[in-house]
Formats: structure tokens, C-alpha cells, sequence
């Protein structure tokens, strides 16, 4: 009979695979250290966004302490969205696709 997977399960399936990604990225793949850390971000986020087999995607989403706002309200800083019952500025989703845009717009900065 089919049931939920508890968090433990989730957790040791999601970190399964993170290693087997270092893995990859450290013995099946040559190039500079430089490739292989940004192709294991790449896996990494592709992830989270539901892109690898086995895995769905994840929610991933700022959990502030909950200070935090008051404290960056009395300094005048920006602050994060509390993420309680209702899950506000999950950030997953294309995260892979993002992270090779903004890399090609670093390089491209003098």
C-alpha cells in the first residue's frame, strides 16, 4: 500500500543524490575546477527544480529568524518574507536556467 514519505525518507533520497552528483562532477567529468564547480551548481539547482529523474521539485523559500524583520526594520534594510503556515518567495523554478544567465552577465562585466 502506497503512503507519504517521511521527511527522513525525503532527506536521505535528496542527499543520495547530491553525493552521487559530486561524484559525477569530481571522477566522470574532465575540465578545470572552475567547470566542474559550476556544472555541480548547475545539477544542484537543477534539482530543486525538478529536473532530474527520481526527484521532485522543491520548495525553496527564505525561513528568517524571527527578529529578523524588526531588526532589518530598525536599520532600514529589506527584509525576507516569513514563511510559516503559507509558504511565501519560494524561489525554485528555473533556478538552473537563472544561474547560467547571471554567470554569462558576471563574465560579461569588466
Amino acid at each position: 500500500m502506497s503512503r507519504e514519505k517521511t521527511v527522513d525518507e525525503v532527506r536521505e533520497q535528496f542527499l543520495e543524490y547530491v553525493v552521487a552528483l559530486i561524484n559525477y562532477w569530481d571522477k566522470s567529468v574532465e575540465g578545470t575546477a572552475r567547470y566542474k564547480l559550476e556544472g555541480l551548481a548547475h545539477s544542484l539547482l537543477s534539482t530543486l527544480d525538478g529536473c532530474s529523474s527520481g526527484l521532485p521539485r522543491f520548495i525553496v523559500a527564505p525561513y528568517p529568524h524571527p527578529d529578523d524583520k524588526q531588526f532589518c526594520i530598525e536599520i532600514g534594510d529589506d527584509y525576507y518574507a516569513e514563511n510559516n503556515s503559507k509558504i511565501k518567495c519560494d524561489i525554485a523554478g528555473g533556478l538552473h536556467e537563472q544561474l547560467c544567465r547571471y554567470l554569462k552577465a558576471k563574465e560579461s562585466k569588466p
